[in-house]
């Protein structure tokens, strides 16, 4: 019974995580569109956060098998969300980089932020639909 807590409170602290990447798509937009000199910070930032949240993913599965190893249609929908997180994930930390590299190379940077703010959106939308899944329960 304790390690059935302790798994679900740290199921639920790990999660905090991605609920920081969510703004992430609202800060990029905002930073093209002013035009601020900044971007290079928040790209910094969320580099590391992004590596945090690989890390993240790792965890949250082996605490989310842990804790309900079922074949029930729940538990497959939410693995399915997790392997689409996993692969934005990826990829939003594949563009951050080379975003990273063109600034820091003197190099038009606006098409690989521009990967960043699509490939972080959809992350956005597969991370609110994963806490959607979580918290209601509509498959039983």
């Amino acid at each position: 019974m304790l390690f059935e807590i302790l798994m679900y409170a740290l199921h639920l602290f790990i999660s905090m995580i991605f609920f920081i990447l969510i703004p992430l798509p609202v800060i990029i937009h905002v930073m093209v569109t002013e035009g601020s000199g900044r971007i290079h910070l928040v790209l910094k930032i969320y580099k590391k956060i992004i590596m945090i949240a690989h890390g993240a993913l790792i965890v949250m599965f082996v605490t989310g098998v842990l804790l309900r190893f079922d074949l029930s249609l729940w538990t497959i929908i939410v693995v399915v969300v997790w392997v689409i997180i996993g692969a934005y994930l990826g990829l939003t930390a594949k563009f951050v980089r080379e975003s990273l590299e063109s600034i820091e190379n003197k190099q038009s940077f606006e098409e690989p932020v521009n990967k960043v703010k699509m490939f972080s959106t959809l992350l956005m939308l597969a991370i609110i639909a994963m806490f959607i899944i979580k918290f209601t329960n509509f498959l039983g």
